[in-house]
Parts: C-alpha cells; sequence; structure tokens
C-alpha cells in the first residue's frame, strides 16, 4: 500500500483533503519525522507527538508516543514505535487523528480548571440528589482533546476528584466541554476490588514475615516506620481521611490484628514491596512512577478494597470477608495504578473488564513470582464462606462471571466480564513453551504500549498478540488462547517493520568541513540537522564549539573521532536560541564532528570552532540563558512546548495550564537549566 504524506508535518503538501477530524491507521501515514525530533521548541508545531513511556525487553527498546494537537493531548490516541541502535524510531502500530483543525477552531478555552471542576461537582451532586456537597480530595483537570461518539473532536476538560459518601469512596471522571461548559460524558473511575486474596488471617494460616522464614523480612525507615523507599503504609484507623505512618517498636510489629487477619499492616509492608520487585525484575519498569502509598484498616467493616489514583486502600472487611490487605488484593490494586498510567484503560464496558482482568492476571503473576506456583483461584483464602472470589479456569463458577464474549452484554459489572481476559490468560500461560511469567510479560506489554482507554476486547486481544510478537515470542499459542474465549485475532504484526525510507547512520560525506578559528554563516529548516568536522585539530591546549547570534533556535552536539547523534554525543548544548558552546581542554583528538539540530527556521547564525596550543583557555564570560525568555505569569495560559523563566530557573510546559507555578509544580513544567 502506498503511504500518504501525513499533514502532521506541516512541511509537506496535502494530498487528499480532510473535513472532519478522521482516524487513519499509522501504517496509512507516513509520521517518522514527527517522531523522531527529540524536543519542540520554539513555535509549537500543529501536530506532534511527545513520548509518554518506554518498555526495555529483551534488547529491543519501544516507545508509546502521545498524539498532541497544537500542544494539547489527544484522549486515548497514542503510537507505539521501535527504537534502533541509532536512536531512530520507526512507528510500528497505532492510529492517529487528521483533520482535528476542522472541528475546533481555536484550542482556547472559554471556562478554567476551577469553573471545570464546579460544573463536575454539581452535576454529580444533581446525579446523587445530595442535600449538601460531599468533601472531595485530589481534584485535577486537565485539557485535551477528545473524540466523541460521532468521531467529532472535541476540546474538553477531563476532570477528576475523589469523595466519599458514607464510608464508600468514589472518583468521578467527567468530560467538560471546555468552551460551553455541556457536560459531555461520565463515569466512575475508581478501581474497587470486590475480593479480598490469601495473607496472613484465620483461613490461609498464619505468616511468619522475618530474617531465615519463608518470606523473609520487611523494609522499614529508621524510626521504625512503615515507611521504605518504595512503600509507606498508613494507618486509617478504621476513619475515611487522614491516617498517619504506622510506628511501632523495633524489631517485631504485632500490631494490630482485625477481624481473624493477624497484623494486615505488615502484610501491605512486605507484599507491596515484592509487587515492586516483581515488575522491577521481570519488565525493568516501576509498577506505578510515585511510591506505593497502602492505607489500611480504612473504614468500619468496610467490606473491599480500591485504587483512587494515587493510593491503594484496604477496608477490614466484614462478616463475609477477612481484611483485604492481603497479597493478590495489594497485587490487583497497585495493577491498576499501572494500567491507569500506562494504557488508562476506562474503568466501565470492555475496557473496564480488561482493567480487571489485568490486575488479577498481576496478581497470579505475583504467585508464580513468590511461590512459583498458582492455583487458577482468585481469593482462595479471603472470602469466609465460598470457595473463591474468582475462577480464572471456569470463571461461571462464581456465578456471575463470564467466560465466553458471546456471554457479554452492555452493562455487566467489570468484574465478571473480566472473565473473559482472566480465561483466555489461563490458556496462553498453560500453552506449550509458556508460563504464567511469559503470558504476564506478554499482557503487561499490550498495556503498557498498546491498549487503549476505549480499547474493546477485540482490540484488547490484538494488542496482546502484536505485544507477543514484539518480544519474539511465537504467536499462535496467543491466537489459541483467544480462540478459546470467542475472539479471533485479526491484527498480530508477526514481523517488524521495514522502515520506509530505511534510516542509515551518518557518513562522513554528509560533514562540511571548518577551518580552527574561521566563523561560517549557518541556516537551516526546521527539523534539518547539518554536519560539520574539524580535521587536525589541537590535541593540547583548548577547543570551543560556539554558535552565536541569528534568528532561531538549534541545538549543538559534539563528537570526538565519530559523528554524534542525539544520544551519542562527548559534549551538548542545548539552550533555548543560538547561543550554544562546547569547551575541550587538551583533549587528544583528531577530529571533532559536530551535529546541528534546529528546533526550529534559523538564519543568520554564527559557528566557529576557536582554539590554540596555548594552556589556559579563553576566560569564560557568564551568560543570562533567560535574557530573552519571558518571566512567568499567572494570568497567562500556557500551552506545551513554551518556555519561562521563574525564580531565575527556565521551565518548558509539559501541558497546557493557567496559574500552576513552575517553580513549584513539576508535573505540569520540565526544568530546563538554571539562567546563569
Amino acid at each position: 500500500m502506498k503511504k500518504q504524506h501525513f499533514i502532521l508535518l506541516g512541511l509537506t503538501p496535502l494530498v487528499f483533503s480532510v473535513q472532519s477530524a478522521t482516524l487513519v491507521n499509522v501504517n496509512d501515514v507516513n509520521i517518522t519525522s514527527l517522531l523522531n525530533p527529540s524536543t519542540a521548541r520554539g513555535a509549537i508545531p500543529e501536530y506532534s507527538f511527545t513520548e509518554q513511556n518506554h518498555a526495555q525487553l529483551q534488547g529491543k527498546e519501544w516507545v508509546r508516543h502521545q498524539q498532541r494537537y497544537r500542544g494539547i493531548p489527544v484522549y486515548g490516541q497514542s503510537v507505539v514505535s521501535l527504537k534502533d541502535q541509532h536512536g531512530v524510531v520507526q512507528p510500528i502500530a497505532g492510529k492517529v487523528v487528521q483533520g482535528i483543525g476542522q472541528d475546533i477552531s481555536s484550542m482556547l478555552p472559554f471556562i478554567n480548571k476551577e469553573q471545570a471542576i464546579a460544573l463536575a461537582k454539581a452535576s454529580q451532586q444533581a446525579v446523587q440528589s445530595a442535600t449538601m456537597p460531599a468533601r472531595t480530595d485530589a481534584e485535577s483537570a486537565d485539557l485535551m482533546i477528545v473524540m466523541d461518539d460521532q468521531n467529532t473532536a472535541k476540546l474538553v476538560y477531563r476532570v477528576s476528584y475523589v469523595t466519599v459518601e458514607g464510608i464508600t469512596p468514589s472518583r468521578p471522571i467527567t468530560f467538560v466541554d471546555a468552551k460551553d461548559g455541556r457536560i459531555l460524558d461520565r463515569w466512575d473511575g475508581i478501581a474497587f476490588r470486590q475480593a479480598e486474596g490469601p495473607g496472613g488471617n484465620q483461613k490461609s494460616g498464619r505468616y511468619y514475615f522475618g530474617n531465615n522464614t519463608k518470606f523473609g523480612s520487611f523494609e522499614v525507615n529508621d524510626s521504625c516506620q512503615m515507611d521504605s523507599p518504595n512503600v509507606v503504609t498508613y494507618d486509617m484507623n478504621s476513619s475515611q481521611w487522614g491516617g498517619r505512618i504506622h510506628q511501632f517498636t523495633c524489631p517485631v510489629n504485632t500490631t494490630r490484628s482485625a477481624n481473624g487477619a493477624y497484623a494486615p499492616m505488615n502484610d501491605a509492608q512486605y507484599f507491596g514491596q515484592r509487587v515492586f520487585d516483581m515488575y522491577r525484575e521481570w519488565l525493568n519498569s516501576r509498577p506505578i512512577r510515585q511510591k506505593l502509598t497502602m492505607r489500611v484498616h480504612y473504614g468500619n467493616n468496610y467490606g473491599n478494597a480500591f485504587w483512587d489514583g494515587q493510593q491503594m486502600t484496604f477496608g477490614d472487611g466484614g462478616s463475609y470477608m477477612y481484611p483485604l490487605a492481603t497479597w493478590d488484593v495489594i497485587a490487583h490494586e497497585v495493577s491498576h495504578g499501572y494500567t491507569e498510567q500506562n494504557s488508562n484503560l476506562e474503568y466501565r464496558g470492555m475496557s473496564g473488564g480488561m482493567n480487571e482482568s489485568f490486575s488479577d492476571v498481576a496478581a497470579a503473576a505475583l504467585s508464580y513470582f513468590i511461590h512459583g506456583s498458582f492455583n487458577w483461584k482468585m481469593g482462595e483464602h479471603v472470602m469466609k464462606h465460598s470457595e473463591a472470589m474468582r475462577f480464572f479456569i471456569n470463571p461461571s463458577d462464581d456465578g456471575a462471571s463470564i467466560g465466553h464474549i458471546s456471554q457479554y452484554y452492555n452493562g455487566i459489572d467489570v468484574h465478571n466480564s473480566s472473565g473473559i481476559f482472566n480465561k483466555a490468560f489461563y490458556h496462553l500461560a498453560t500453552s506449550q513453551e509458556w508460563d504464567i511469567k511469559k503470558a504476564f510479560l506478554v499482557y503487561a506489554t499490550a498495556n503498557k504500549l498498546f491498549w487503549q482507554p476505549r480499547s474493546t476486547f477485540q482490540q484488547g486481544a490484538d494488542g496482546v498478540c502484536q505485544a507477543a510478537a514484539q518480544l519474539g515470542y511465537e504467536t499462535q499459542s496467543v491466537m489459541n488462547a483467544f480462540q478459546q474465549v470467542g475472539i479471533t485475532v485479526q491484527e498480530c504484526g508477526g514481523s517488524l517493520p521495514t522502515p520506509d525510507p530505511t534510516p542509515n547512520p551518518p557518513t562522513p560525506s554528509d560533514e562540511t568541513a571548518l577551518v580552527l578559528n574561521q566563523q561560517i554563516m549557518i541556516q537551516g529548516r526546521y527539523g534539518e540537522n547539518l554536519r560539520y568536522v574539524l580535521n587536525n585539530a589541537p590535541s593540547q591546549g583548548y577547543v570551543n564549539i560556539e554558535t552565536m547570534g541569528g534568528q532561531g533556535d538549534i541545538d549543538v552536539f559534539i563528537a570526538i573521532d565519530r559523528q554524534p547523534t542525539q544520544n551519542d554525543y562527548d559534549c551538548a548544548s542545548q539552550n533555548e536560541g543560538n547561543f550554544e558552546s562546547c569547551l575541550f581542554l587538551d583533549f587528544p583528538a583528531s577530529r571533532y564532528h559536530v551535529l546541528i539540530v534546529s528546533k526550529s527556521d534559523f538564519s543568520d547564525v554564527g559557528l566557529m570552532i576557536s582554539g590554540d596550543y596555548q594552556q589556559q583557555p579563553p576566560t569564560p564570560q557568564p551568560e543570562d540563558h533567560c535574557a530573552y525568555v519571558p518571566e512567568w505569569s499567572p494570568y497567562y495560559t500556557y500551552y506545551y512546548g513554551e518556555i519561562v523563566q521563574s525564580n531565575g530557573y527556565m521551565f518548558t510546559a509539559l501541558q497546557a495550564s493557567t496559574g500552576v507555578d513552575p517553580f513549584a509544580y513539576s508535573g505540569e513544567w520540565q526544568y530546563l537549566q538554571p539562567c546563569q
């Protein structure tokens, strides 16, 4: 198939007209040039892609790229690329949205974040017919673009907050139209666990954590607080808010038993670390970006556990369940965090069933990681009066779950529809030459790279097969496993992509020779790379490579006796504008190779390599890198890629924001460098 030249570049001619926003398969367009620029400074391009996360397994590196339009993320739209040894990425899967500008003429919202949050709360209160506002926490409103059911692009705020009614928590996710304030969509995003897993209770038997025991000890800080580098455990003491880090008299913690469990906070601290260890050892990845926060002894007789987007919370159960801070529930809830920070599967419909299933699968993986086996029953020891909570082999054994796509219906509880992907996982993990670890790696890689927020079961199965192919595993077993639950894999991608055109490492013929102490003037277009070389360089004294003056923005990369790339260099200068410099002292080099990377169109820029054989370099003059950078203002809306200075430091915006001080909130801003 002949690929269309994707109009995202703004540099290639439009070869077909777009009447409104349209989804296009990444294999039908050419976006390689958009994926390879490492940063975007100066003028914000109309379309761009930013690296969302990485997966590094078996000597390969994959990247998920978030699509953006004028710096604003497009919800649920990302592509996956494979990075080669030169740092060049080639797209291999995903879809992109074209024609957004046909639906949204201006990216300026007519309401701000605070108004969007207030509208979302008001609509939720109206739905619940509440007489008084409930307390809320963890409020956020992110500006983004979403495709509605008619494939029309909308500028929206994605509003999220946590609230509690009685002892039952809720996390409404609301799409608020950023133009007129209408509520476009809403669902509850809190990830509940309806059952508990085995852990130290009267049914499973007593565990003992300590040296020379089966499990080993758990880690605390020097003050005997349950606060280690990766896990912190709070005692909620039967409350819904607050709590404090549990502290005890070392070396033995016996506080506190509850509802037939011997010490749930010990379970939380120990198994939280083991979940972290599993993800790190098997996937070379953290389960979530932040420290695992475990809140134990939540509420009174609360028979549930949940992930609220920031932390894991565990109740003490009741007459039907033991306390929920047990190994499989912990793995389950932490893995909801992994899902949210990777594919962000919506917690409803088919995507919600996949979300729940992945957390069950992670619990099975933790059992295999710790015990070397799993009996394919979820919550076997946590339920007081029943055999188990869920079953992998025959999901319907719990009386509610389904194990075949033909049994799915709109509105089914996500815990019950999870049986489809659970059963497929069982068939895959028990296939010849497969095991639980290998099957989990495939599911987790699909979650990190290929699943999207609104993936269907079909798309989810395709993603698992694509992950297996990328990891170099045979894919027939994946197809067979999903065929057992009524899903026929349609897209697997069993071979690696052939780049179009094939990228080649730079060759010496690309370079222009420079003369020591003689300045030349250079110019170029956005996205263009220029190469230069200084032969017979001084091996004593100093060599200073610098650019100065002119218009635009460039970065400079220097390598000794080899050609540099943006990932392989001996010195890099990446200031805002064209004033770049790299200094070498008494360096035994024969050639200095220079790579100029254009971050925008540039012209009238001076390039010079100066040096002599004296031992003293020129006295460096202090430079104010922020001389032409505007000061951050709380009254201005900043979009992705804009550069500001604040408190003597330079920052670039990672997303659109208003009133968010870059010096205080690193989540929405990225630090670049000091001004001097």
